[in-house]
């Protein structure tokens, strides 16, 4: 039967034909819905086509946050995976807090091992495995501040403290910023003798990260502690990213013939040359060499401590590879010495003031338990003292007499921690690739019997 004059569209509603051969009238429509062409087709019920109904779609931003959070609690990653670092894209600064309000009330240990930078300019956030290279280039910095500020002398006023990032995780305004995001990896804070504390220099380290995220993440901690006196950088740079042996590669196929991890003394190549060249084991790349830039901050007497303003007289920089800056170090030899004059002035500063405000206490509290007896008493005593003393002498007399060292960094120790780190993350990300293709080898050796088995059988 055709249907003159009448267009039935993509989505064609169900005919239904009427029992009845006389024309039958269209049922009265509600004045709120008027009849439709398609409803007045003559013998014809017309029953409108099914709408499906759609669940509510999950926002794009829940879904980033949700698969943030997920790889940092390991949920969903492959034995497999051997990246140093993970970068997540078109991420923004409320997603980032989120994300750290949610790893702040997590009991997962998992979270505790990624190191999380965040750039606000890329949108990027990153979120980095430690590696010896992380740790052990701290160690020398530590050392040589800890020299330094040995010979300033505030005995019995307290004493200077390194503290590193995960010590200092959910401590709030007493002991750290708020948030991790703002937390340096390594710290000097000065520890007064009441446990009062005040952070004065911090130290990040990236290694495989982008420098913008790393500048963003001291520049938050700067802005969020007013104290903070310097702020230095070690840039480390892998000039090509590690990836695992192919399948193909000749690596590949020595290691999977071999059933146990070789010790990190027989995977060593002693013949490399750590930082300024590849570290290879079993003709494999591991690192690969190394760009070292360090940077260091100090804030200015005057004005924002602004970490995007290069002056010269409160910023400077060098490579320390693979062409050594020698220039550059110098600057920052320099540049050194005053932040730790910097650290000596603030510290007497704090002191100052947490002096003055016990002596107010005291005050206060003198004066609300004086009577008229005892004002007398103490004025006449107050006279003697005044004719028999002078002024009282300056219990930071000698700290501020005290001259920093003019090169207190000892670039060769540090050089020799970066090129043994170099060498444990390469034994590291062996290590770790190795003992993964052990298991997968076994498990294809177990589920191939089974297989040809089942074959058999049917």
């Amino acid at each position: 039967m055709q249907c003159k004059g009448t267009s039935l569209a993509t989505s064609r509603p169900r005919l239904v034909k009427r029992a009845t051969a006389a024309r039958v009238p269209v049922a009265a429509v509600p004045p709120s819905k008027p009849a439709t062409l398609h409803q007045k087709l003559h013998g014809f019920h017309i029953e409108p086509p099914l709408v499906k109904e759609h669940e509510p779609e999950i926002p794009k931003k829940d879904v980033l946050r949700g698969q943030i959070i997920a790889f940092l609690r390991g949920e969903g990653q492959s034995e497999s995976t051997n990246a140093d670092y993970k970068t997540f894209s078109d991420v923004s600064i409320d997603d980032c807090d989120l994300i750290l309000e949610a790893i702040a009330e997590d009991d997962n240990h998992q979270f505790n091992r990624y190191k999380i930078s965040y750039s606000p300019s890329s949108k990027q956030l990153v979120a980095t495995l430690p590696t010896p290279i992380h740790e052990n280039l701290l160690k020398p910095l530590q050392d040589a501040i800890d020299g330094a500020l040995a010979s300033l002398d505030i005995e019995g006023l307290g004493n200077f403290i390194v503290q590193m990032n995960s010590t200092l995780r959910g401590l709030g305004e007493a002991g750290s910023t708020e948030k991790s995001l703002g937390t340096p990896d390594a710290l000097v804070e000065f520890h007064d003798e009441d446990g009062g504390r005040v952070q004065l220099w911090g130290t990040e380290v990236t290694f495989s990260q982008t420098r913008d995220a790393a500048i963003a993440k001291l520049q938050r901690s700067v802005t969020l502690n007013p104290h903070m006196r310097a702020v230095t950088l070690f840039d480390i740079l892998e000039n090509h990213r590690h990836s695992p042996p192919t399948e193909s590669s000749d690596a590949f196929r020595k290691l999977s013939k071999k059933k146990k991890v070789a010790s990190y003394h027989k995977w060593l190549q002693k013949d490399d040359s750590p930082v300024f060249g590849p570290v290879t084991g079993f003709t494999h790349t591991w690192v690969s060499s190394l760009t070292v830039v360090v940077s260091t901050w100090l804030r200015p007497d005057d004005g924002p401590f602004d970490l995007y303003d290069h002056n010269p007289r409160y910023f400077a920089t060098a490579r320390l590879c693979p062409d050594t800056d020698i220039t550059g170090l110098e600057n920052l030899q320099h540049l050194f010495h005053r932040t730790f004059a910097s650290l000596r002035d603030a510290t007497i500063s704090y002191m100052e003031e947490v002096m003055a405000e016990e002596d107010s206490s005291v005050s206060s509290d003198n004066s609300d338990a004086e009577d008229e007896s005892s004002v007398e008493d103490k004025s006449d005593i107050a006279e003697v003292s005044s004719e028999g003393t002078g002024e009282s002498p300056d219990p930071f007399e000698l700290a501020r007499a005290w001259v920093p060292p003019t090169s207190p960094i000892d670039w060769k120790a540090i050089m020799k921690q970066l090129r043994n780190a170099a060498r444990q993350t390469g034994y590291t990300r062996y290590s770790t690739w190795h003992e993964n293709l052990i298991k997968r080898t076994a498990e294809e050796a177990e589920i191939s019997p089974r297989a040809s088995k089942r074959a058999k059988c049917s």
